[in-house]
């Protein structure tokens, strides 16, 4: 299934957020969007997603508008992961994975969607803290929980919203490699970053998104020094090693 946005628009109480903004996501692909704060990244991604709505253009998913979906029929298709999650009264790891069973609840759990939970916990290895309290977990544990939960609702495409914020290494990595390896099954992934080196790691493409436009596309080739000084404002060396490279700050560009 492929995201199609269409020259759409939106404002926040008539300030512009996005302007204009086209992109094609297809089928199976990990797209990281990057840029500074307050470029519309988070917005982007709640627009895909249907949480807002554009003032102007359109989201398509399979080339029908969004919109013509009802929210349980959506959330079939494109599950989401927001970065900001409220502290929860106390629920275990087990329930909250199967929430993401609820566009297909009618009244309640079936045998069908009590294995689904229990299959997604062993896949991403959850078993030891299925039965924990998610408000007692550590930060990279919550985020594999929620990611999880998104999982259950068997969508086509997942949407993350910073993912990996506040996580520590170890957590970071496992967290995407579990994300690119739902991709090479078949997943499309669009995930908000702002770590440019996780960007270039492990996204098929890089979306890079300033002032609600997007001015860069592509796949390793849009890593320039340009393009990461007029996104950042932040003089920036390219070191390479082979096919791999890594983005290192030298210092602040002076206005």
């Amino acid at each position: 299934m492929n995201i199609i946005v269409d020259n759409i628009k939106f404002a926040y109480n008539g300030t512009p957020v996005l302007k204009d903004l086209d992109c094609n996501i297809n089928k199976g692909e990990l797209i990281a969007i990057v840029g500074p704060n307050g470029s519309g990244k988070s917005t982007l991604i709640k627009c895909m997603n249907g949480i807002l709505s554009p003032q102007k253009g359109v989201v398509k998913i399979s080339g029908e508008d969004i919109k013509k979906h009802k929210l349980q029929e959506l959330a079939k298709n494109i599950a989401y992961v927001p970065q900001n999650k409220t502290r929860q009264t106390p629920v275990t790891v087990f329930d909250t994975v199967l929430l993401g069973r609820k566009p297909y609840i009618s009244w309640k759990p079936s045998e069908n969607d009590l294995e689904i939970a229990t299959d997604i916990i062993d896949k991403l290895q959850l078993n030891s803290i299925a039965l924990k309290d998610i408000n007692k977990l550590s930060g990279g544990q919550q985020q594999m929980v929620y990611i999880a939960r998104a999982l259950a609702q068997q969508p086509e495409i997942i949407l993350l919203d910073e993912p990996t914020a506040n996580l520590d290494l170890k957590h970071t990595i496992e967290i995407m490699d579990k994300l690119s390896n739902l991709c090479s099954k078949g997943l499309t992934v669009v995930v908000a970053l702002h770590d440019i080196n996780l960007a270039i790691r492990y996204a098929s493409n890089i979306m890079m998104l300033k002032n609600g436009k997007v001015f860069a596309y592509g796949g390793k080739e849009v890593i320039t020094e340009d393009n990461l000084e007029f996104l950042y404002d932040i003089k920036v060396n390219i070191v390479k090693n082979d096919d791999n490279f890594h983005v290192i700050p030298t210092e602040l560009l002076k206005p």
